[in-house]
């Protein structure tokens, strides 16, 4: 099958599964044409055979300085010139805004089927205000078929947008062969303050001291700043504990200064945006998620694909991944004194750590490897060209 995928390219959730989904369905013998605004970023050190990366044409004009250039028709007006050139059998649009709008205008145009996964603001933030919510249920009803990454994004979309057609779960995954434990692994990190030298600083960390991780595009959604406030009780408990932040976006500044203000430029690192995670997750006691909300989070499946178990919040769609007390452990609420307990569980009791660590790869390797999840995809996109 010939498809076109529009996806967000840089660093996130919706874009990562829609470019691994990508090269799962390429070396299954499909032709994936990325169509987007520049090359997806986990494709940016990579090439596979059948995978074509189509940029989206940008014309800047005075009339469009202050609202910035229509991107959802130039969007549209290169999956028509992909969809002639390549043949193509189907528009796949990953994150409704605006790809579902724009697979409706080329399905309009052209006759091109198109799929719309819904991954998580698009159907529980964005999706529902007013300044979208009528082209997002419009777009998404008529889509030719509709999948969400989890039930909870199901059930949203059902509630909050309005859809009143099927909408089939497909859930998130990953691949099992690059995500696994390894033994050994060191990391070295640098101060989290402001203003500190980096590299001046940087030391590997003694193999007896605590690492926690968190990954993040520090959106508020994702509470770092919070985490920061229970990393403090944290360390009060345990002095030789560390957490690394890997990520970038619009808070990390203000982690920064949450760091230094609570005294922990020793105990507090930003890695910046990485990409190869497999070393970082290996080397560390336990995986945090201090989420307020969230569809299905590959960070969560990455860490229990290496073998590190897990502290989150029942957000979203967190609990159809992560079963309290089974393959992790789930709060109950989002309170920073319960969280904090919970870290501190984690890394006090060797039994317990190393007995989620196995229920959580086991957990993935049966249920969300992409052995498992890409031919679910495909009966949908089978679905999907027969409508």
């Amino acid at each position: 099958m010939r498809i076109g995928v529009n996806l967000y390219p840089g660093v996130g959730g919706s874009g990562h599964l829609a470019t691994r989904l990508g090269e799962h369905l390429a070396q299954r013998g499909h032709t994936i044409h990325f169509i987007t605004y520049q090359r997806p970023f986990a494709l940016m050190w990579e090439q596979y055979r059948g995978i074509y990366v189509d940029l989206v044409d940008r014309f800047d004009y005075p009339l469009f300085s202050e609202i910035g250039p229509p991107y959802a028709m130039a969007l549209t007006s290169k999956i028509l010139k992909v969809k002639n050139d390549a043949n193509l059998d189907l528009l796949h649009a990953h994150y409704a805004i605006p790809h579902a709008m724009a697979g409706y205008m080329a399905r309009e145009i052209s006759g091109l089927p198109y799929l719309v996964t819904l991954h998580g603001s698009d159907a529980h933030t964005l999706g529902p205000d007013p300044a979208y919510k009528p082209v997002v249920k419009f777009t998404v009803e008529k889509a030719n078929a509709v999948t969400a990454v989890s039930q909870f994004l199901q059930k949203t979309a059902y509630e909050r947008l309005g859809i009143e057609r099927e909408i089939h779960v497909v859930p998130n995954f990953i691949d099992t062969k690059q995500f696994q434990p390894l033994d050994s692994c060191r990391l070295t990190v640098e101060g989290g303050c402001v203003g500190m030298k980096r590299g001046e600083d940087a030391k590997t960390i003694d193999p007896e001291e605590k690492v926690l991780l968190h990954i993040s595009n520090f959106r508020e959604v994702k509470r770092v700043t919070d985490l920061i406030e229970i990393m403090r009780i944290v360390v009060n408990e345990i002095p030789n504990s560390r957490l690394i932040i890997v990520g970038d976006g619009p808070e990390r500044i203000e982690v920064e200064r949450r760091i230094e203000k609570l005294n922990l430029c020793n105990n507090v690192h930003l890695l910046g945006v990485r990409t190869s995670m497999q070393e970082i997750f290996c080397g560390t006691d336990a995986f945090l998620l201090n989420s307020k909300v969230e569809g299905m989070p590959l960070v969560l499946l990455e860490a229990m694909a290496c073998g590190v178990p897990v502290v989150t919040t029942p957000a979203g769609g967190v609990p159809e991944l992560v079963r309290p007390g089974v393959d992790g452990v789930v709060t109950k609420g989002f309170e920073h004194d319960e969280f904090a307990k919970a870290v501190i569980d984690i890394l006090e009791k060797d039994s317990l750590r190393k007995t989620l660590a196995k229920a959580g790869r086991k957990r993935v390797v049966e249920s969300f490897s992409s052995e498992r999840i890409v031919p679910m995809y495909e009966k949908v996109f089978e679905e999907a060209v027969a409508t």
